[in-house]
């Protein structure tokens, strides 16, 4: 496997090879990112489009200041926010809707108790500040480091981990009775697990 200033010099030269190594390192998770700010897999599956010709169009500035991992999260986030405030008023596709249906057929009572605890999670994020919410997402639902994410987000590291923690407070506000009250706050596993 290539460093990164050589994968990413080798990609900014059109390198077939190193784009598609690109791709294969961070394609999964960066449709994962996308799928949290799009309207539908559809949508998300355009938005991943979207901020792949963003790093191939941007990748000749990579200097090697950070990971090539936290430059293409950070251009993937920007991308992703640009996407929001240009995205109509969120509506689900029908063929979405019918996706989203029962994972359990046989038992109904598991799927419906799931999707309420989805929802109220979906709703419970939906009231933290956009700064709260990129903090929540990029740690919890992506497993990035503080430091990553204090570099993605071009914060200090202090500001991240203030932001976590007031995050998760509020979050267990508002969930009230549907998780526990930990000291650590929502798991990731919880959280993703919801949110699929």
């Amino acid at each position: 496997m290539r460093n990164d200033q050589q994968l990413a010099g080798q990609a900014a030269r059109g390198e077939r090879a190193a784009c598609a190594e690109i791709l294969d390192r961070y394609g999964a998770r960066l449709h994962r990112l996308a799928r949290t700010y799009a309207a539908g897999e559809a949508d998300a599956e355009d938005l991943t489009q979207e901020i792949f010709v963003q790093i191939f169009k941007s990748i000749g500035g990579y200097g090697g200041r950070a990971s090539l991992s936290t430059w293409v999260y950070r251009v993937a986030l920007n991308q992703c926010l640009k996407h929001k405030e240009r995205r109509a008023p969120e509506t689900v596709a029908y063929d979405d809707a019918l996706a989203s249906g029962p994972d359990h057929p046989g038992n109904p009572e598991r799927w419906l108790s799931q999707r309420e605890l989805s929802d109220q999670i979906q709703s419970a994020l939906g009231t933290l500040t956009p700064q709260h919410r990129d903090i929540v997402e990029l740690h919890e639902m992506h497993g990035l480091t503080y430091s990553e994410c204090a570099d993605i987000l071009g914060i200090p590291l202090g500001t991240v981990k203030s932001r976590l923690s007031n995050a998760f407070r509020r979050l267990r506000e508002s969930l009230g009775g549907y998780v526990q009250d930990t000291a650590s706050g929502l798991s990731s596993e919880t959280a993703s697990e919801s949110l699929s």
